[in-house]
């Protein structure tokens, strides 16, 4: 006689298995970004070069705003900017989460916490 299970718990074992899938593949993307407080000199170099390279077209060389907002005495989390880098928002700005890795964006943050 084969072993079957009840439905209901055959159903929760589907549930779990894709909460876990979706939950590693999301871990994947949203992995933590590590910003060093306060930002080394070498780190805010590197930082203000990949910002001159992705950011600058829309916020300014000076990070002072254009088509982008002024990104001067951010009071947002680290966690909340490298979400806002990784995913954009819908038609205002691109998303770089293709683009740049979790040690770039926390690269990024770390200059931006330097702009005064």
């Amino acid at each position: 006689m084969p072993f079957r299970l009840p439905s209901a718990m055959l159903a929760g074992l589907i549930l779990v298995s894709c909460v876990q899938y979706h939950s590693s593949d999301q871990d994947a993307q949203d992995s933590p970004v590590r910003v060093q407080q306060p930002a080394s000199p070498a780190q805010t170099v590197a930082g203000r070069r990949l910002f001159l390279k992705n950011c600058a077209h829309c916020h300014g060389s000076d990070a002072r705003g254009d088509e982008g907002p002024d990104l001067h005495g951010l009071i947002e989390s680290d966690e909340w900017i490298a979400r806002r880098i990784r995913n954009g928002v819908k038609g205002q700005m691109t998303a770089f989460g293709d683009k740049l890795s979790a040690d770039d964006i926390g690269t990024l943050i770390a200059y931006l916490r330097a702009l005064k």
